[in-house]
This record gives C-alpha cells, structure tokens and sequence, in this order.
C-alpha cells in the first residue's frame, strides 16, 4: 500500500471514530430523520473506507515466482463452461492443461486457486490486473499479443481450418467469404493479415469450437475458424463438419503470464522441456514400452464408453476400467490417453494398426474370441478380474429355475456379444428363442429393456448387472451359466515389455486393497442400493432441519427455497454426513474439486454445503439460454445438476435432430437425454455416455417433491 493511500485510510478511520463519538453523545431530544441520516453517513463512510482499502490492496505487479511460493498457491483462470471438461478422447485438449498445471504444481509443492470468467477477453483483463498468475489454456501467439503478455514454449504447433457443414461445400479462398467468430478470437488477426478481403463477422459472446461447430451445422452461420487440432477431436464424435481451407501459416500455441515476469516464466519453460509436454495428434506406433517411457510418450489405453469402464460424471473422469489403468500409468510415470472406441472389432482394429497400446475395456478371455485375437496378432494378459455369465429377467416374469424352464422364452443378445455362444447353446440344447440385438444397443440397455418389459430375457456379466442392479429393483437373476469368467487386457505380440509390466502390475494388486476398493465403488455399493423412506412430511410441518439456512442462502438467487429442500431431500437425504463413492459429500452431494472452484472449503458443514449446491445450481442455470421459460430453466439446470452441463446440452442438440423441441424438458429434451445411453446416439455426443434415465427420474422426483413441499407449506 503506497503512503497516499495509507494517509487516506487514516484519516477515514478517524472521521469514523469521531463520528461514532458525535454519536454517543447526540442529545437525547435528537429526532429520528437526524439519526437515520447519521447512520447513513456512517454507513457510507464506512463503504468508502472498505473500498479505499480494497483499491490499496490491489496489485500494481505481477507476482514473483519467489512470492508465488511462499504464498502455497498459483492462481490461474478458466472460463465459466470449463468448469466441467468434454469426454476426454484421443488427442482432445480437455482437461489437458488443467491437469498439466496440477502437474507442474504437485512438483512445486503448490496448490491452484482457479478464478472462473465467461469469456477469453476476460482471461486477459484478470491477467493484466494481475490477479492471476497464468492463463493455463492453448493460446494463440499473435504479435499484438505478444507485446503485452509472455508466453511459455510451445505445447503445440498447429495449422488453422475453416470449417462448413458436411455435405457438398465448395470454398474459393479468392471469393469475400464470410467467416463468423467469438469475440477476441486470435483468428481474426490471422484472417486480417493472410485473407484481408474476407469479411469477419463477429459474434457477441465468447463460445467454444464445439459451439461454433453447432452453429456451422445448424445453418445459423456459413463458415467459422479452428484449429487443426480441435477439428480432429470434433471429428472422432460427429460427422456434420468438415475442413474446406486450411490456412497456410502454421501457428504455436501456448500458455501466458505477465509480460517480464520473468521468474515464473523460467519454471514453465522448464517444466515444459524436462516434460516434452507438447502435444500433437498421435501417430500410429508400434514401440515397446520402456522405449515408449524413453521417449516420453503417452500410454495409450483403448477402452468402450460406458458404465463399467469409462465415462464422464459432473466433471469427474470415472470408471472401473479407467481408475486401474490410471493407476498403472502413475507408477510408470507415463501420461495415459483414453481412445474411446466403440465396438469390441474397433477395438481390435486400433490395437493392431498401432493407434492404441492396450484394451483394457472389460473384455472376457473366451475360446470363442481366441482364434481372432491369434490372428490379429495380439496377446492376452493374465486375468485381472473375474465375473459370472448370468441371465436377467424381471422380477414378475414367469420363474426360472433350471435350463429347462427357457423353452420357448426369448433371449435378445447382440451377436458380437461374449454370450452369443452361450445363447446358441441354449437354443439347441433347450429351446430358447434368440433374438439378435442392433450391434449399437449396448448389455446395459438391453438390461434396462428387461426392467422395462420390453424384451423378456439377456445375459450379460455379474459386474454389469451389479451396477445396473442399484438402480433397477426390479431385475433378478435366476441362473448363472458360467463362474469365474475372466477378464484380460489386450496387447500387441511385438509389445512384450508391455504386456510383462501389465501382468507385473495384476499380480501385485489384483484383490489387493486399492483393487478391492475400485471394484466395491463400481459393482457393490451398497449406498446406492438402499432405499430412503423417511421424513414423511404433514401439513405444518417444517420441511429440513435446515429451511431457515437456505431460506438466507436462496434470496440472492431467485430460488423458491422449497426446491432447494426438495433437491437437498433427493441429494443427501438430509444428512450433512453423506457422502457416496464418487466423491460427492455433504447435503447437496458436491464433489469437493467443483465446490473449492465455487469457494466451498468444508461440505460437512451444513451451511457450506447449502451455499455450494445453491451456488453450482445458479452456474448452471446461467448457462442456459434466458429466452427459455423460468420452470424451464429450473427443470434444465436440476438435470445439469444431476448429470452434468455437458451432457444436457448434448441431449438438446440431439433433440434438435430429432425434431423434438430443445427448450423444453419433460417429452422433448428428456427423451433425448434417454436415447444418450444408447451407442448409436451417444458415440456421436461430446460428453458420450450418460446414464439418461437417472437425470430423468432425478427431475421428475424433485419437480413432484416440490409440488406436495408448496401444498404443505401454503
């Protein structure tokens, strides 16, 4: 703080402490307009002392790396829809720079404090008023940027394309095209120096590639600009884009700090070298593993989108299959990257051609798939888990209790499916109709189509039917054809290192204590399988032990408080101690990452978890467009809450293609949101698979709640 400053605050105080003394003194004939007027004086006197003291304390430097450490932590900025990342695929810049930044910090001994902002305009000015310490984000390195901020070495090097909607588009570079971008696009000083005769249109808002693509395939605009790399991500779930041009200056991308922050900078730039940190699209290879550690390279993990092995939930990356393979990659120190593939040949294919080093997606060794295996040239890893092959029916089916009952009922399997062998065998040997399912409806909807008595009878494995068990009571499961079917990873014959490390890391941690934990999180969590039938409600009554908390904490926001109730009811139960295998902890079940990034240190206490929920339900309502009616917002933002943004706004755009009305929720974007549990949908989904039905019910219940919670308390 400068010596005007502290003169300034001096001498307010002082005003203050005679005010107040002015004040004690104050005769007792004074009148009430008298007091109510010195009151507001010294309520205002006060604002401006607390605003004086704000100004001082505001930085007029960049912090130091020295200051940086001593202060614990790093302060970096991320936009407000990055609070959740996209389903990581291959080559996908999501999550990449948060988790390098963690990196960087876990070397260092620091923490990150993420400051958010809407748009990319605003990432800059929190630089400049240096309030934070690094924009962590792939930058475009511009000159009128870069006389103002510095940049780390690069992460990546890359090549900008105009993208249009698939189909038959010619592009004439010589033509005044128009291109649409966001404000503050690091493209527009591109296209002004290389195409100077192309027109620019500037769109008002601040939105990602993934929405400008939306637009392009909309129709709502022409032609917009990416980079090469963030089209190829586009490209590995969606097929309404394509390049038309692509801009012949090749362009480094990179993070920034404050210009002549020098120290800082050094530690990046450090970092980035040791690391060989950028990053580029993949190239197929075929190298062994302790060259691939070398080299420093990712380990490459092919794996299916879906419950049992991988999948997005509020942010957090999560999965059987993911969690073991994750941790293989920590104690190898080696970066893992997910190739999301979506049948068991394509799978096999990207092994063999050297696009991916390992399957590890909950694949049975079985003779029927041996022969393949043999001549794709690819080699099996010893057992890492074991499951029984069981068949699923619903609860009022008419019983089974030994092969023969199967006569005549009907078994839908797909013929790619580990159980078509045994489907065949029953058909033989005992008379069961088999019917074959679309190779895009994955085990779990046919799971979900016996719960629903759409189909009569499937087969899938024990762990697949534990999950989905959790949250269908009304399936069973009367016989079981095979114990202890096991399951591999998959390699290829020249990666022999690869596969000895792989069969290294089973044999010391296979029923160990991290196994055992992973696998009770997926397959038998017993907290998701119990059902709450307390707090019964009578008219009078209060509705929470905590109505008066999030009646205070709802009135900045606009929130009925009787629907946060009603929400906090569907969370937690009430209970300030709740918590599931997720993470998700506290009466409003928040994963502790989202509700440090919303300010929330301790989601026990019951307050702090209030103001979380309340907090994160407003972020994501925010999100949503304001043209949308008031209970819509309410009814996308619970769904949001649930399931995540990503994954609501994946079922608007699929409600769009279908015809079906994306402002509003119940009959329209909630079918959609349904249809994402299905491959055939959900491969073509940025955020991929997500559990439809459980959004759906979520909405509907707390909507329902919420009705009978105003009828008590009116």
């Amino acid at each position: 703080m400068n010596k005007q400053l502290v003169a300034i605050v001096t001498a307010s105080i002082f005003m203050l402490v005679i005010l107040a003394g002015c004040q004690e003194q104050s005769s007792v004939e004074e009148t009430p307009e008298n007091s109510i007027d010195q009151s507001r004086a010294q309520s205002e006197l006060i604002t401006s002392v607390k605003k004086i003291i704000k100004i001082a304390e505001q930085r007029t430097t960049a912090r130091t790396w020295s200051e940086i450490k001593a202060s614990g932590h790093i302060n970096a900025v991320k936009l407000d829809w990055q609070l959740e990342s996209a389903l990581p695929r291959s080559g996908s810049t999501s999550a990449y720079h948060s988790s390098l930044l963690q990196n960087f910090a876990d070397e260092r001994g620091l923490k990150i404090k993420w400051h958010r902002v809407s748009n990319l305009a605003g990432m800059f000015d929190k630089l400049s008023a240096f309030e934070v310490d690094i924009i962590p984000r792939h930058l475009t390195i511009t000159a009128n940027r870069a006389d103002k901020y510095s940049f780390t070495y690069p992460l990546l090097r890359d090549r900008e394309v105009v993208i249009a909607k698939a189909g038959k588009q010619k592009f004439d570079k010589n033509d005044n095209n128009i291109i649409y971008l966001p404000i503050g696009s690091a493209y527009i000083d591109s296209i002004s120096k290389q195409y100077p005769h192309w027109q620019v249109n500037i769109t008002e808002e601040q939105v990602s590639s993934h929405e400008m693509a939306d637009n392009v395939a909309e129709g709502t605009v022409k032609y917009t600009v990416m980079d090469g790399f963030a089209l190829e991500t586009l490209k590995q779930y969606r097929d309404d884009i394509k390049s038309v041009f692509i801009l012949p200056k090749a362009i480094n991308l990179a993070w920034a700090v404050n210009l002549n922050n020098d120290s800082f900078l050094h530690e990046l730039n450090e970092f980035i070298s040791v690391h060989h940190v950028m990053q580029m699209v993949e190239p197929e290879r075929s190298i062994d593993f302790k060259q691939l550690r070398k080299e420093k390279l990712p380990l490459r993990v092919i794996t299916r989108n879906s419950p049992e092995t991988y999948f997005l939930w509020r942010g957090e990356l999560l999965g059987f299959e993911y969690e073991l393979m994750r941790k293989f990659a920590d104690i190898h120190k080696v970066k893992l990257v997910i190739v999301v593939a979506d049948s068991y040949a394509e799978m096999l294919a990207l092994l063999a051609e050297g696009k991916g080093d390992i399957i590890a997606a909950g694949l049975s060794r079985t003779h029927s798939r041996k022969a393949q295996i043999t001549k794709a040239k690819l080699a099996t890893s010893i057992r890492y888990n074991r499951v029984k092959e069981q068949l699923v029916a619903h609860q009022d089916s008419l019983p089974i209790n030994e092969l023969s009952d199967l006569k005549d009922r009907t078994i839908t399997l797909r013929k790619s499916s580990s159980f078509w062998t045994t489907g065949q065998m029953l058909a033989k040997d005992f008379g069961a109709n088999i019917i074959i399912a679309n190779e895009d409806i994955a085990t779990e909807i046919l799971i979900s189509q016996v719960a629903d008595k759409e189909i009569d009878l499937t087969i899938a494995d024990s762990n697949l039917i534990a999950i989905e068990s959790s949250f269908r009571s009304q399936i069973i499961t009367p016989l079981t054809f095979k114990e202890d079917v096991p399951y591999a990873y998959l390699v290829r014959k020249n990666n022999p290192q690869l596969l000895s490390y792989l069969n290294e890391f089973v044999r010391k941690y296979y029923r160990g204590t991290f196994y055992n934990v992973v696998k009770n999180k997926y397959f038998y969590n017993e907290k998701l399988q119990k059902s709450h039938k307390k707090h019964r409600l009578v008219s009078g009554s209060n509705l929470s032990p905590y109505d008066d908390i999030v009646r205070s904490y709802v009135q900045p926001y606009n929130f009925d408080w009787r629907l946060i109730v009603s929400q906090m009811y569907q969370e937690s139960r009430f209970d300030p101690l709740a918590s599931n295998s997720t993470g998700a902890m506290g009466l409003m079940q928040m994963l502790p990452r989202t509700a440090e990034e919303l300010g929330v240190a301790d989601l026990k206490d019951p307050e702090q978890a209030i103001a979380s929920g309340v907090q994160y339900l407003d972020w994501t309502r925010d999100r949503f467009s304001k043209d949308l009616p008031i209970q819509e917002q309410i009814f996308f933002s619970l769904a949001s809450y649930n399931a995540g943004y990503g994954h609501v706004k994946d079922a608007q755009r699929l409600a769009r293609q279908l015809g079906l009305r994306s402002d509003r929720w119940f009959n329209n974007v909630e079918k959609a949101m349904l249809l994402l549990q299905r491959k055939e949908y959900y491969k073509k989904a940025r955020f991929g698979y997500v559990r439809g039905r459980e959004p759906v019910n979520y909405v509907r219940d707390i909507h329902q709640r919420y009705l009978s919670y105003i009828r008590v308390t009116e």
